[in-house]
Order: structure tokens, then sequence, then C-alpha cells
């Protein structure tokens, strides 16, 4: 199996390195799914319009009754938005909330309309990483090629390798990938170096990510954020119990996915990490 890096005991990036008072940086939000998540958040999202944030389907396909709310920004300077609305993209590990009210940022997130490759950079939001929940980590990392753990009948994945020690930890699921200061991918899953022989860290946090490129989404994404504002009585999308999807590791407040991530995770190998 592969750990997802989302759960509902929610863990973040841990990372030496901060992401400071950057135009990229004040784009990367704290989500709840449901009204009844922790106050600190579930997964990562950035947010890509005054309504928008980007994150992973799979935070969403995890809730029982979507609602929820997005945090913005750091420290002191943190607003909490309601969310009223949920985007499922036709495929691939990519949804979009939606806020009740405009979100107060001075920058708002590209997505790209390219795969990233080489070299970027990736944040992740919550209260038991290293910047708890009011300075935000980051971290540099490596697009490797291509991973199995493509989701949603996506037509790829990539395998992203972080840089310095830095690791992702649940909690980080949804957080983007940047390059050239745009969002490029979702962070789906993080990756054991040997599947087969699992270090005791690694259940817990990974030093690699598979991540769903947002290309093949693009123009889905940019039609639905440009869509004029409807009625949230009309537009709010409810889940039912999703439960055949995900089950929590006892005692480890670890989220696995099954299934679909079992198989994968068996036809996946690599070296150990450098």
């Amino acid at each position: 199996m592969l750990v997802a890096v989302a759960a509902p005991s929610a863990l973040a990036m841990e990372s030496d390195t901060f992401a400071g008072d950057t135009d990229e940086a004040g784009t990367v939000v704290s989500v709840r799914v449901e009204d009844k998540d922790p106050a600190d958040g579930v997964c990562t999202g950035t947010a890509i319009g005054e309504h928008w944030v980007i994150t992973a389907r799979h935070c969403v396909e995890a809730a029982k009754k979507l609602g929820g709310s997005v945090r913005t920004g750091q420290g002191e300077e943190q607003k909490v938005y309601d969310v009223d609305r949920w985007e499922i993209a036709p495929r691939g590990d990519i949804a979009l909330a939606h806020t009740v009210q405009p979100m107060q940022l001075k920058h708002f997130a590209e997505v790209s309309d390219t795969v990233p490759s080489g070299d970027v950079h990736l944040y992740g939001w919550s209260s038991d990483g290293s910047g708890g929940s009011t300075t935000l980590p980051s971290a540099d990392g490596k697009v490797e090629g291509e991973s199995p753990l493509a989701l949603f009948e996506a037509p790829s994945a990539l395998q992203v390798t972080l840089q310095n020690g830095a690791r992702i930890q649940p909690g980080d699921s949804g957080g983007a990938i940047f390059e050239g200061g745009k969002v490029a991918a979702i962070m789906s899953a993080g990756l054991f170096e040997d599947p087969d022989n699992p270090k005791e860290e690694e259940l817990t946090s990974n030093g690699a990510v598979a991540v769903a490129p947002v290309a093949d989404q693009v123009e889905w994404i940019r039609e639905t954020i440009a869509q004029a504002e409807a009625n949230p009585a009309d537009t709010m999308r409810q889940n039912g119990d999703n439960g055949l999807w995900w089950k929590v590791a006892a005692g480890a407040g670890v989220l696995v996915l099954l299934a679909a991530l079992a198989m994968a995770a068996a036809r996946y190998r690599k070296a150990p990490l450098d």
C-alpha cells in the first residue's frame, strides 16, 4: 500500500525552510472538507481565484458530508472562508472548492497548461508540521519521471522527490507543485522507497510524492472558475458514505488508500532515495 497524504489527524510538511511573505506562498491555504474537520484543516489547497481553491479529489471523496472552509494567510493575518460548493474534475486527483465570500488576497495563482519537469517548489499546511498552524513550511522538489499512482482515471502521474531532507506527511494532500510560479500539479500520495519493505518512518512521512499534473484538466479548471456566481443552495454538492475507499490504520492516524492503490504499489519499484 501507499500512504495517502490526507488523514483525520492532520500532519504537515517537515522542512527547515519556510515560505515567507511571497505572492506564491500567499495563495496556499489550509482546507477543511467537512464542517466537523479540525480547525487546523485536513488538506492543503491553493487559491486560484477570488472564490476558488484547487485541491485533491481524494480529500473530497473521503468526506461523508461536504461543507468545510479554507484558511488563508500566516501568523496573525489569517482569515477563514466558508466553502459552499465543491467541483470534481472529469478525471484525475483534482477538485475545486468554492468559497461563499471572495478571498481577500493580493494575488491568486495561475494554473499551468504544461506538465512539470525538473525543479519545482511545494508547500504543506497543518498544525503538526514544522511550522505549526501559523508558519507555512516549503520545500524544493525534483520531478523524477512518471509514477504508476494515476488516480481517478488520470492519463498520467508524476513522482516528485523532495530535496534537503524535507518530507511530506498526512495533511499535505492537495498542495500544489509550483513550477515557474504556476500551479503545475497536485499532491496525491506519499511513496515508499521500497513498497515490499517500507521503513517505519514512511508510515507517517515520505521523501517522495505522487502528483497529478493539472495540464490535462486546465481547460475544465478555467471554465469552472469563470462561471458566474450561482445560488449556493442550488450548487452545493453532498457526498454519501465513501467508506469503501478509505481505512484509518488503527493507532497510527494514517490514511491508506485501498484497492487500486494497493495494486499500484505492488507494481511500483524504486531504488533508495539519495
